[in-house]
């Protein structure tokens, strides 16, 4: 139900967005190449909060890095990124993402007694292939407002260990499947042009 809300959206945005009107801001051949930018989200190649780089390959076409900080340690990523257009418009991306990990950490759950549930673990280093879709606002002279919708495909389905022993109920597993790098991506970010 979830992947197909999601492809519903991006097909509505992309006929959507198709419609508009394009607006050239400036010479194309004078933009800059580089972009540096700031991004947060759920899901996102920067994590919850980190910064991005843009070079531009050909006129539509980037490469992408970015390097944060997620609820499963720091991220790293690269990726290739295509804007529909020069100035506001549709872009799609793909992004190989690296999560860390974090070797030792204590997660408290509820038991539903009323007494939380502490449990060592560990969160093992995780992968996954992101696919997104979005549209980018342009504003100034070579800047950028974007957001973007998709699906992060992960590698591995459970990339933690509990280290004390102790047995995860269903529920608690659910809780870490939502914390774990996957799903459903949301992200927005923003990029300043270098000259």
């Amino acid at each position: 139900m979830k992947k197909s809300l999601l492809i519903i959206g991006v097909l509505l945005l992309a006929l959507n967005l198709k419609a508009q009107d394009e607006n050239k801001y400036y010479d194309v051949d004078d933009r800059p190449k580089f972009y540096f930018g700031l991004g947060t989200g759920i899901n996102t190649f920067t994590g919850l909060a980190g910064i991005s780089a843009n070079y531009i390959l050909d006129k539509t076409l980037f490469v992408q890095g970015g390097l944060g900080l997620s609820s499963w340690g720091i991220r790293s990523s690269i990726g290739l990124r295509y804007d529909h257009s020069y100035t506001n418009g549709f872009t799609l991306g793909v992004n190989l993402v690296r999560s860390s990990g974090i070797g030792d950490i204590v997660m408290t759950f509820d038991s539903g007694n009323g007494s939380p549930n502490e449990v060592n673990m560990r969160f093992d280093a995780a992968s996954t292939l992101n696919f997104k879709a979005g549209y980018n606002w342009w504003f100034g002279k070579h800047n950028t407002f974007n957001m973007n919708i998709g699906y992060a495909l992960p590698f591995k389905n459970q990339p933690w260990a509990v280290k004390d022993g102790s047995t995860l109920s269903q529920f608690e597993q659910q809780v870490l499947q939502l914390v774990a790098p996957g799903g459903i991506i949301l992200e927005m970010g923003i990029t300043f042009g270098i000259q």
